[in-house]
């Protein structure tokens, strides 16, 4: 009974400790927004613009009913902080709310209803002013769109209205901090050092930005088996290319290519931001195919049945043919 219980107890911390380094597949959930809701369609979905302090500049965005039916539109300013989940996607700011620090609403009017007709599209012009001594920085919000006569701080989604982001840095004395909060090696959304297969791969970069205004990371990151490069893909490389919102945190990942069914790899990201400021991460992983992990553990326990278990057995053994002997 001894004997079994040790063998038992044996093959449970071997595999507690083996589990652990074959991650479980879980679906990935992806979201996506779209900009042509209500029946609207605008353009551009993004402006990034510099305003000197004392000065006024006009963004125009324009918009277009692709609805078989002619609406009246209303046209909202809200400020916006970034999301919870680090994906970048901004968290609209409603019930006349501002942001604290980083308001695009503070520096601009209101904007008058205007009606469209099936197809039709109108440039809605959008004046930002800054007053002189304004503090330097990134001033975020969103123009969105909606049908007059709705409710639009009902409205808490981008996805359920059109908006068009404006970002705005205003020149002037403001402290830019991007640093990297983590760099992991991902599968199915987990996080691991050893992998049983290579498929899905990425490299996790996340940014903190501590600083005044929106930073755009931009870099390399490089795959390497010992000491040669096996692959290398670019990061944030989109036209424009992704912000990290001022006070927060937001994840970008990069797929891994070049990975084979065995081996050690060692990932680096040569990253940059602003005018020449440089981030640099490494991270190393293994790939070891399930099967390799079971056979090292169905070593490990023939092993301990050789070494450790058997001699018990057989000890034992001879101790009651000593003990059976010495009672005759």
């Amino acid at each position: 009974m001894r004997v079994r219980n040790l063998i038992i107890s044996v093959f449970g911390a071997l595999a507690l400790v083996a589990v652990p380094a074959i991650p479980v597949a879980a679906a990935a959930t992806n979201t996506s927004g779209n900009n042509s809701g209500n029946g609207l369609r605008i353009s551009p979905i993004r402006t990034d613009i510099v305003i000197e302090p004392g000065t006024t500049k006009t963004v125009t965005v324009t918009v277009q009913d692709v609805s078989p039916n002619s609406m009246t539109v209303q046209a909202v300013i809200n400020d916006f902080v970034a999301s919870n989940d680090e994906s970048g996607s901004p968290r609209l700011l409603l019930n006349n709310q501002t942001a604290p620090s980083h308001s695009l609403k503070k520096l601009t009017g209101t904007l008058p209803n205007f009606s469209l007709q099936p197809n039709e599209q109108k440039d809605v012009t959008v004046t930002i002013t800054v007053p002189k001594g304004y503090p330097g920085g990134g001033y975020y919000g969103a123009v969105r769109f909606v049908p007059a006569g709705t409710n639009p701080e009902n409205t808490v989604s981008l996805s359920a209205s059109v908006a068009s982001l404006i970002l705005v840095t205003i020149p002037g004395n403001y402290h830019e901090a991007l640093s990297i909060a983590s760099f992991d090696i991902e599968q199915s959304g987990h996080i691991h050092s050893v992998f049983s297969k290579p498929n899905g791969l990425v490299a996790a970069v996340r940014f903190q930005n501590s600083g005044d205004v929106q930073e755009q990371p931009f870099g390399k990151v490089l795959v390497k088996k010992g000491d040669k490069v096996i692959s290398s893909a670019e990061l944030n490389n989109s036209d424009p290319r992704a912000n990290v919102l001022p006070d927060s945190i937001r994840k970008f990942t990069v797929p891994l290519k070049g990975i084979g069914s065995f081996g050690k790899y060692t990932v680096e990201a040569n990253l940059g931001y602003a005018s020449g400021q440089l981030l640099t991460a490494k991270t190393t992983f293994y790939v070891i195919p399930s099967a390799l992990i079971l056979g090292v553990i169905i070593a490990i326990l023939a092993i301990i049945l050789l070494v450790v278990v058997i001699p018990r057995i057989v000890r034992r053994h001879d101790q009651s043919v000593l003990r059976r002997a010495s009672r005759r």
